[in-house]
C-alpha cells in the first residue's frame, strides 16, 4: 500500500508541474506587441519613442516584439538598428542633428510591419517537418 501512495504524491507533483508549465505558457503568449529600448543618446531614445507612439496607434494588434539598440559614434552619427526574432529587419546611421527623426521612426515602423507580415505569410507556408528549431 505504501508504494501506491508515494506513487500517488510523485503524480500530483508532476500534475502541478504541469499546471505552472501551461499557466506559464499563457502569460508568454499574452505578453507581445513590445518594443524594447535599448538606445543610449537622446536621439536613439526620441526614434524609438516616435516609433513605440506609430506603432501603438496604428498596428494596436500587432504581436510581435522589437528590439531597438543603438551604436552612437562621433564620425557617422548614430547607428540604430531594430530587431526581429533575432534578425535584423532595419539598420541606419541617423545624425544628431537630424529634424525628421518621427517621420524616420514611422517609415522604419511600416517597413518593418510589412516585412514581419511577410516573414509569417513565409513561415505558414514553408515545410518544417525535418528541421528542427535551432536549424530554421
Amino acid at each position: 500500500m505504501t508504494p501506491l501512495l508515494a506513487f500517488s504524491q510523485e503524480d500530483n507533483g508532476t500534475l502541478e508541474d504541469q499546471v505552472v508549465a501551461e499557466d506559464s505558457a499563457a502569460i508568454e503568449d499574452e505578453i507581445s506587441g513590445f518594443n524594447i529600448d535599448q538606445t543610449i543618446t537622446r536621439t536613439g531614445h526620441d526614434f524609438a519613442r516616435y516609433m513605440s507612439e506609430y506603432r501603438n496607434l496604428n498596428y494596436p494588434d500587432s504581436d510581435y516584439n522589437l528590439t531597438i539598440q543603438e551604436r552612437p559614434s562621433a564620425r557617422w552619427g548614430n547607428l540604430i538598428w531594430i530587431t526581429y526574432n533575432n534578425k535584423t529587419v532595419f539598420r541606419r546611421f541617423i545624425s544628431p542633428s537630424t529634424n525628421n527623426i518621427r517621420q524616420l521612426a514611422e517609415e522604419a515602423s511600416q517597413m518593418i510591419h510589412e516585412m514581419v507580415l511577410q516573414e509569417k505569410v513565409r513561415a505558414a507556408f514553408t515545410d518544417h517537418f525535418d528541421l528542427g528549431k535551432d536549424e530554421l
